[in-house]
């Protein structure tokens, strides 16, 4: 029975369970992961005198695909195997990867060992979320453990970046190195601290599908619904790291005030994502379905997009974009990941977030190769503001269907 109106959800702890490694896991290897991604292209050029643009944007499509996707060429192996030992297996191809790279000066050798450690990224974290899926039974425990995971990330996000610039600038030579230290003792925790008899495969009736599960995302109502709306809150969430970059440097000529753009999205996130966790738990307690507050947090993004698009643009206006993106964001994010958990129901949980991978996959590559290139060339053109605009209205127009369904809708929710 949903709980009484005047009684708030409680946040179950994150300790609870298995949720305090995969946290761990998450922080430490997102720490890692965001101490290369802003500076990428720098370690590209450091590598090897002979990068240009198509080198360096070949290395960051070979990375970003490996890393979203590349679980899906495995989801067989990783429903078979237990999952300490996928993640931790995950963990050790990063960490070859990006040491591999630091020896590597040829271009065919960056990409593949970019290609690895993307690999190795992606596999660990899918095997993180098999983790809490398969050990948590409850919606909102599940939603809970999956908010602390955006915690740890955003915790990362801001550290890695100023770390980075750091040791990029005094000695480039360590930085890989010490990346790849960050995932083998990721590992090594890890390893330790995972309980070694979770598998993937508890509680499905049988293998999954691997990439013929596009077709299933077609044809099953319940995932449809998920998948497109995963597909819809990507494509905006992907405008965060392209069109909004290009769009401060119209804004500011300061870098550090660049940066702290986005150190504050980070930020608000850590303070801010357990009360609104408590408020999505209280809506799923109250037999809210997932896919409305995905809803929710799709058009907090368009909201946030007008505010962009606003024609008189400042700092402070900026730094309101950026306040309600992040709210967007802490409610989209973990709850994508509930609500793929909850289309279980027989199906192995490597499938079940093998189509949250190709979604967000697929929507956040749509996002940045659109700000990208799209919003510079508007930008140039001084509509940046339609861009935003259009923006914003894609994420509205895409859930209008389900504002006309109404409770309806909701014998279309899993």
């Amino acid at each position: 029975m949903p709980a009484s109106t005047s009684t708030a959800t409680p946040i179950p702890s994150p300790a609870r369970g298995h949720n305090a490694p995969v946290i761990l896991d998450f922080f430490l290897s997102g720490l890692g992961f965001y101490s290369l991604v802003p500076v990428l292209p720098s370690v590209v050029q450091h590598q090897t005198r002979a990068a240009g643009a198509l080198l360096t944007g070949a290395a960051l499509f070979a990375f970003t695909l490996a890393y979203k996707g590349g679980s899906l060429i495995c989801g067989n192996l990783l429903q078979k195997l237990p999952v300490r030992t996928t993640m931790v297996g995950g963990l050790l191809l990063a960490s070859t990867g990006f040491l591999t790279l630091r020896a590597t000066p040829h271009p065919a050798g960056i990409l593949a060992c970019l290609a690895l450690a993307g690999l190795g990224i992606s596999v660990n974290n899918i095997s993180a979320r098999v983790l809490i899926a398969v050990s948590q039974a409850a919606s909102a425990t599940r939603n809970a453990a999956f908010a602390y995971i955006q915690v740890a990330i955003n915790v990362a996000a801001a550290v890695g970046p100023l770390a980075a610039n750091l040791l990029l600038g005094r000695r480039p030579q360590a930085l890989l190195p010490a990346i790849a230290a960050v995932f083998l003792l990721t590992a090594i925790l890890t390893f330790c601290l995972t309980p070694r008899e979770l598998r993937a495969d508890d509680g499905a009736t049988r293998k999954p599908l691997g990439l013929r599960l596009i077709v299933a995302m077609v044809r099953d109502p319940h995932v449809r619904t998920i998948s497109l709306l995963t597909l819809t809150g990507s494509i905006m969430y992907g405008q965060f790291f392209s069109a909004f970059a290009i769009h401060v440097t119209h804004i500011t000529d300061s870098p550090t005030l660049r940066g702290a753009f986005y150190t504050a999205n980070a930020v608000l996130i850590v303070v801010g994502q357990v009360l609104v966790t408590r408020l999505t738990n209280r809506a799923l307690a109250h037999g809210r379905p997932p896919w409305r507050i995905l809803r929710l947090g799709i058009v907090t993004f368009a909201l946030s997009f007008l505010l962009l698009a606003v024609p008189t643009q400042s700092v402070s206006l900026t730094f309101v974009a950026v306040g309600v993106f992040a709210t967007a964001e802490m409610v989209f994010s973990p709850m994508v990941s509930t609500a793929y958990a909850q289309l279980g129901d027989g199906r192995p949980m490597v499938e079940v977030f093998n189509f949250r991978q190709v979604s967000a996959t697929i929507g956040e590559s749509l996002g940045g190769f659109a700000g990208g290139s799209l919003f510079t060339t508007m930008a140039a053109h001084h509509m940046g503001a339609a861009y935003w605009t259009a923006a914003a209205l894609i994420g509205l127009v895409a859930t209008a269907p389900f504002l006309r369904r109404g409770q309806g809708s909701a014998r279309i929710a899993p």
